[in-house]
């Protein structure tokens, strides 16, 4: 057994007695459904806490069940309600890896929602920092500017980047290096870049972080978006490593997603936002598919 597969195994085991837990939370569930429905305190704070069960469930229902079809039935949940929660601050900060679950479903529409969700980096304060280097808002534009194919604006980001004394969160790098590739084509740069994101050396400082809480004992959260990203595309990579599960690259919606709350089916994924942000709304009509068969 090599060292690596070994530190995965370990790190395998902690995520599901950590996440577990939270997967089975049923009467914390279920008072929080209460609260968000009745509206009792802070309903964001419960939409959050819904979400989060979701999202152990979606762990857990892969690393624990082996179950594909559940996996992404929980994966368009979480991403579902993540989408509610954006409705009550449409401005908020919006990184890559609030992609994650929407790519993993495999579900169109809201995968469609969400590259269509450029608020947050076109209101004026954030604009600077979308397009700086040194700042993390430059980070996140690069996922919105890969799921919507702007290879153009994408690969120019990338060259700027790369071509800069960067000390700050210099981790990041090795991202615009692998949306470079994509931008190009290059299959090969791109499976070698997510080889080395994946490493040890690498993934024991890129795997945990604040938001991977659920995440960072069993996957590489961000080079998984990356490798969607690039089969949405129509590039098969091929990593073998076990922090990018192969049977969740290939793209294959399921026939239905079953919603089992009522509060859950009556929101319309595509409610426009209110008031002064109604304008950025995702539109529906907009729903296009990006895989190239």
């Amino acid at each position: 057994m090599t060292k690596s597969t070994f530190n995965y195994e370990s790190s395998l085991q902690r995520g599901l007695e950590h996440v577990s837990g939270h997967a089975q939370a049923i009467d914390d569930l279920a008072e929080n459904i209460e609260y968000f429905i009745e509206k009792k305190g802070n309903y964001i704070f419960c939409l959050k806490m819904i979400k989060a069960y979701t999202e152990a469930n979606c762990m857990m229902s892969w690393f624990r069940d082996h179950d594909l079809l559940a996996f992404k039935q929980w994966a368009y949940m979480a991403a579902k309600l993540n989408r509610m929660v954006i409705q009550y601050k449409p401005y908020d900060w919006f990184p890559a890896y609030e992609h994650l679950y929407a790519l993993l479903s495999d579900n169109e529409a809201i995968i469609s929602w969400y590259k269509q969700h450029r608020l947050p980096y076109l209101i004026e304060s954030e604009i600077k920092d979308r397009d700086n280097p040194k700042q993390p808002a430059f980070h996140g534009y690069q996922a919105l500017l890969a799921l919507n194919g702007q290879w153009d604006e994408l690969r120019q980001r990338c060259e700027q980047i790369l071509s800069m004394e960067i000390k700050k969160d210099r981790k990041y790098l090795i991202d615009h290096q692998f949306y470079l590739a994509l931008a190009n084509g290059d299959k090969t740069g791109m499976e070698g870049v997510l080889t080395e994101l994946t490493s040890p050396k690498i993934a024991k400082v890129r795997n945990i972080e604040q938001a991977f809480g659920f995440t960072e004992n069993f996957i590489a959260t961000h080079a998984v978006i990356y490798a969607k990203i690039a089969w949405r595309w129509g590039y098969q990579l091929e990593i073998d490593t076990p922090w990018i599960p192969k049977d969740w690259l290939p793209i294959q919606a399921l026939d239905n997603y079953p919603e089992p709350w009522e509060f859950l089916k009556e929101f319309d994924l595509f409610t426009p936002f209110e008031g002064e942000w109604k304008e950025w709304s995702p539109r529906h009509e907009l729903i296009s598919r990006l895989v190239i068969n």
